[in-house]
């Protein structure tokens, strides 16, 4: 009797630890919102003129708001390249966020005013994707073939 009571027991033990789950396979199966992927995130841009780079590693700053389940907004605010761009300007963008495997698409298009430099408003259209803990973003304004590589983590 005491046999048949302890491999018993000891059946249920192992059953109990060989079906436990690991806590890092929980996140592969998470499901991203909108909110995941709001914040700030600090990084690196690098820019080319007509496929040909004209600026590397700038640092910038692109802060990602929520605007509805399905939009965020996109900001990068006193955006300069020094010797290229000398005049501060800000990207404001509306995105929409589409979900695919383990990130969100985010695709968006909006206008940057460059009277001051005498070219005036200038379609842009925002490309990327994110994970909640790192942003990629392609910003091109194809009349000017200028394209913007942004690489950044969220603080």
């Amino acid at each position: 009797m005491k046999k048949s009571v302890f491999y018993y027991l000891f059946a249920v033990i192992c059953t109990v630890c060989l079906f436990t789950a690991c806590s890092d396979d929980d996140d592969d199966n998470k499901i991203l919102t909108v909110d995941n992927i709001v914040g700030t995130y600090p990084g690196d841009l690098d820019v080319t003129l007509a496929g040909t780079e004209v600026a590397k590693d700038v640092a910038a700053s692109i802060v990602v708001t929520r605007v509805d389940d399905s939009k965020v907004k996109v900001s990068l605010s006193n955006f300069t390249i020094p010797g290229v761009l000398p005049v501060p300007m800000t990207i404001d963008a509306t995105c929409d966020v589409v979900p695919s495997t383990n990130e969100l698409k985010l695709n968006g298009q909006t206008t940057i005013d460059m009277s001051a430099l005498g070219m005036g408003e200038l379609a842009v259209v925002i490309t990327g994707d994110a994970d909640g803990k790192e942003l990629d973003l392609d910003i091109a304004v194809a009349t000017m073939k200028v394209v913007v590589d942004f690489e950044g983590r969220k603080q």
